[in-house]
């Protein structure tokens, strides 16, 4: 049997070699964070404040990480909470395994830190009684797994029990407050841990927004989620911590307009009007944006005359259109006495409408019920209704 090749260890020591899955390009690190991401400068700038470590799901001293690439460990499938697997060591950083389920591909790989209670070293799942499980997606028939698993286990290193660390208890409450900063996974590219802010709080879940990125990285998670950790997490454990992006981050700015003042479980939307107010009564202090302030008033105005103009006109065109129906009714009067039979079919009423290029009195008087639904588009409601008016001044 061939032993499994024991794989490079994952490394991001180098900055400038770092590969954002977002862009698929090497990230632009912003200027002020080149070289080395200070947490202190960071919280300085923003005027923020970081969440105590005792709110978090994390030992106070990182867990030393022990184990080796190619390393054979028992973990549960995160497809499927529900079996045990065996699993293989395929990349480690920091206090974190990158893992992949064995008889699965790379395209399923899961990180884990080396206190998760999700990982065991093999044998613990027979000892409590269990059972090891195919993962799900298994690549083979599902009658082969014995087999498989015999040859899979066959001379393979197994991670020995004294690397394994128990996991640390859960805080026994919420505690974040809006505008914590922490450092977090990025789940969409879960070998990234980033610097972070409680967006929002919902019950025992905590919304994570990425500084400098857009909303579509952020996630919401449990308080004691082993996925959020405190600020200076990466320092401890040497993992890589990656700079915040370059887009802007609304709490960058708090420093310069309170929004440090703002109450903790405000809205999300009432801190961006918060901003806003700010911002605007700021400028509006400034000359030359009273001066705009100034033209923007006269441009309303203006606007306001604009619209008056407009419905005077529009009032105009209702009495013009009130005094048509009266000369109307007045050459239905005069148009008693005319022949109706020779204007009576079709070809002669659309002739008569071509002509005068509109329907005036004598036309109106010829209009049918299936004339208005063929020739002007009507349906039966209202072509029946106006034939009932048509008729009541056919009789008057």
């Amino acid at each position: 049997m061939r032993k499994p090749v024991p794989q490079k260890a994952i490394e991001w020591k180098d900055a400038r070699r770092i590969k954002h899955a977002r862009s698929g390009r090497p990230s632009r690190v912003p200027s002020q964070y080149q070289g080395h991401f200070s947490w202190e400068k960071y919280l300085k700038e923003t005027g923020t404040i970081a969440a105590p470590s005792s709110y978090f799901r994390q030992s106070l001293t990182p867990p030393l990480n022990e184990f080796k690439a190619g390393m054979k460990l028992e973990a549960q499938d995160p497809r499927n909470t529900t079996s045990t697997c065996i699993a293989t060591v395929v990349g480690l950083t920091g206090s974190r395994l990158r893992l992949r389920l064995d008889g699965s591909d790379n395209k399923n790989d899961f990180w884990r830190l080396v206190d998760s209670s999700e990982i065991q070293p093999i044998g613990n799942c027979e000892k409590n009684g269990g059972m090891l499980q195919p993962p799900l997606g298994f690549r083979l028939n599902a009658s082969s797994w014995p087999m498989f698993l015999l040859k899979t286990l066959n001379g393979a290193e197994m991670a020995p029990s004294r690397i394994f660390h128990k996991e640390p208890p859960a805080p026994e409450q919420n505690s974040f407050q809006v505008g914590m900063k922490l450092e977090a996974v990025d789940r969409k590219n879960p070998h990234f841990i980033c610097p972070a802010t409680v967006g929002a709080l919902r019950g025992v879940e905590v919304l994570v927004t990425f500084d400098g990125w857009r909303g579509a990285f952020d996630y919401y998670c449990r308080y004691d989620s082993r996925d959020i950790f405190p600020v200076g997490w990466c320092t401890l454990t040497g993992d890589n911590l990656q700079p915040p992006g370059t887009k802007v981050c609304l709490l960058i700015i708090s420093a310069h307009t309170g929004l440090s003042h703002v109450p903790p479980k405000t809205d999300k939307l009432l801190i961006v009007q918060h901003i806003v107010g700010l911002v605007t009564g700021a400028l509006k202090e400034m000359p030359v944006v009273q001066s705009l302030c100034d033209s923007d008033r006269a441009a309303s105005s203006a606007a306001e005359a604009m619209v008056g103009g407009e419905k005077k006109r529009r009032e105009e065109k209702e009495r013009e259109e009130q005094r048509r129906g009266r000369v109307i009714e007045k050459d239905k009067a005069g148009g008693e006495g005319e022949s109706e039979d020779s204007c009576a079919d079709d070809h002669t009423f659309l002739t008569f409408v071509r002509a005068r290029e509109e329907i005036d009195g004598k036309a109106l008087l010829l209009l049918r019920s299936d004339m208005m639904m063929k020739y002007m588009g009507l349906k039966l409601g209202p072509a029946l209704k106006l034939t009932f008016h048509i008729d009541k001044l056919k009789r008057a």
